[in-house]
């Protein structure tokens, strides 16, 4: 549905008729809902599970918890807290790609009603078409000529207008600039597109907020579950050369009771990409599965502990897990 609304928003003429935009907001309305549905259906999954997990103590992700894996230098608790905090700005996020997408259908619904209006309260004079503009990109347009002046109108009805065919010209008897046709709109571009490109970003960024805020609640309730263990990290960046998009690092986590893990950033505001090429990195590591935490002590721009997304590529390995080569 929603790629629907993008073909009819950016590739098909962007032309309006009564009822579109009433169209749109059903469409995001209901893929919110279908995305409010499909995440309770992946929390059930993830609850069954998290409980399969939790009986043999998360022992494929993390070993036994000790008294090592306790640092004075932070508060674990606090960081488990942040976790959840960071949902809830994750979870603000999408009513303001909400408010961005309305705003921009409003924008667009407003242009509409203004040329309405122009068309039912402006004064007709019969105008002439002097040359018509069809590029291959950008918007179609020609020159009309009307009353001694010429003036550029913008095309969007589909018809295929000739030189020297006769048009009605319809001007703004408050503002003469202001001018349509009876059957061009002739709406200001600039706006027009900066509306178009506030409801782009809104239906793609509120499922993207959507699923950052439900990844992130995942994450927290697992390391509520599991607590944190101590690790050192090395942070591997993708060096893939055949790759056009490269994949977030790996992070090879070694435990202190000679076991180890490798795990994959997940693409994020709080990635690892700016600790790419760090090794042997004191970190704390929580979580399960799909739904892992590696805790750094420092952050990459700012100190103090820095939580980075991840979830396992392999399982725990039980013994020999040595240090990746690079």
């Amino acid at each position: 549905m929603v790629a629907v609304a993008v073909y009819r928003l950016s590739v098909a003429d962007p032309v309006f008729d009564r009822g579109d935009v009433i169209g749109l907001i059903v469409v995001f309305a209901v893929s919110l809902a279908c995305l409010g549905l499909g995440g309770r259906c992946l929390r059930k999954t993830a609850h069954r599970i998290r409980a399969t997990a939790s009986e043999n103590g998360f022992g494929s992700w993390l070993p036994a918890a000790t008294a090592d894996d306790h640092d004075r230098r932070v508060d674990f608790g606090a960081e488990t807290g942040r976790l959840r905090r960071i949902t809830g700005r994750a979870a603000a996020l999408i009513l303001v790609w909400i408010v961005l997408f309305a705003s921009g259908l409003t924008g667009m619904s407003l242009l509409d009603a203004a040329a309405d209006e122009l068309l039912a309260t402006g004064r007709r004079v019969p105008g002439v078409v002097v040359s018509v503009d069809t590029p291959a990109k950008g918007t179609p347009s020609m020159q009309v000529r009307f009353g001694g002046r010429t003036v550029k109108i913008v095309r969007d009805s589909g018809h295929r207008y000739q030189v020297g065919e006769a048009v009605t010209v319809v001007v703004d008897p408050a503002d003469p600039a202001r001018v349509r046709t009876t059957e061009e709109e002739n709406e200001n571009q600039f706006v027009f597109f900066l509306c178009l490109f506030a409801v782009l970003l809104g239906l793609a960024g509120a499922p993207v907020a959507a699923g950052a805020a439900l990844g992130w609640r995942r994450r927290a309730r697992a390391v509520a579950a599991t607590g944190w263990r101590v690790a050192t990290v090395d942070v591997v960046p993708d060096r893939s050369v055949t790759r056009r998009k490269r994949l977030p690092p790996t992070l090879h986590v070694r435990y202190r009771d000679g076991t180890g893990i490798v795990l994959r950033a997940v693409p994020s505001t709080h990635g690892a990409n700016a600790l790419a090429d760090f090794t042997d990195r004191l970190a704390w590591v929580g979580g399960w599965g799909r739904e892992m935490v590696v805790l750094f002590p420092q952050g990459p721009r700012r100190p103090g502990p820095y939580a980075v997304p991840a979830a396992a590529k392999t399982p725990r390995a039980a013994s020999g897990f040595r240090r990746s080569r690079r």
